[in-house]
C-alpha cells in the first residue's frame, strides 16, 4: 500500500508520505521515491525501514544534481560521480539479528530522524553494483523488499 498524504502522528508532525508496501526490484535497478516534499522551512523527519532477504543499499538524496547522477547510472549512463547520498540516511543492508532477512532502518531500528537539509528529497532501494557496495549480478533473481517508509513535517505553531 503507499500512500502520499497527510495525517497526524504521535510526536508533534505531518505525515506527509507514507508508504507500506511489497516492491520486487530488477538487478541493476533501484526502486524509488521521488516524491518527497522539501521539509526545509517547517522542519521534519524521516523513518524508514527497509527489509529483504538478499543484500541490498539504501540512498537518500537530498540534491537532485547527485540524484540524477545515481539515476543516469540505474538508466545505464556511465556518469562523472557515484554520490554516495546522504551520510545519515544512506545505508548498506545488514543482516537483522535472529532473522534469515537483511535489513536498512533509520536509527534505532527505523526511530524518527531529523532532516536538517534542503530537499528536494529521493529515497532508493538499490539492487544494482553502485558504489560497488554490494555485488548484484544481471542473472540475479529480482529483490523482493517491504518498504515501510514515512516522511514527517513538523507542525505549525501558527
Amino acid at each position: 500500500m503507499a500512500v502520499a498524504g497527510s495525517g497526524c502522528l504521535g510526536g508533534g508532525g505531518e505525515v506527509i508520505v507514507s508508504i507500506q508496501q511489497d516492491v520486487s526490484v530488477e538487478p541493476g535497478n533501484a526502486w524509488m521515491e521521488t516524491e518527497i516534499p522539501d521539509l526545509s522551512d517547517s522542519g521534519g523527519a524521516i523513518e524508514y525501514i527497509v527489509r529483504a532477504e538478499r543484500a541490498f543499499d539504501v540512498y537518500f538524496f537530498a540534491n537532485e544534481s547527485d540524484f540524477q547522477q545515481y539515476n543516469g547510472y540505474i538508466k545505464g549512463d556511465d556518469p562523472e560521480e557515484t554520490p554516495p547520498g546522504h551520510s545519515e540516511f544512506s545505508q548498506a543492508a545488514v543482516p537483522a539479528d535472529g532473522k534469515d532477512l537483511y535489513e536498512a532502518t533509520t536509527g534505532d531500528g527505523g526511530s524518527r530522524q531529523s532532516v536538517e537539509s534542503s530537499g528536494p528529497y529521493y529515497f532508493a532501494v538499490d539492487y544494482s553494483n553502485y558504489r560497488m557496495e554490494n555485488r548484484v549480478e544481471e542473472f540475479d533473481d529480482p529483490l523482493q523488499a517491504f518498504v515501510d517508509l514515512k516522511v514527517i513535517r513538523k507542525r505549525s505553531l501558527i
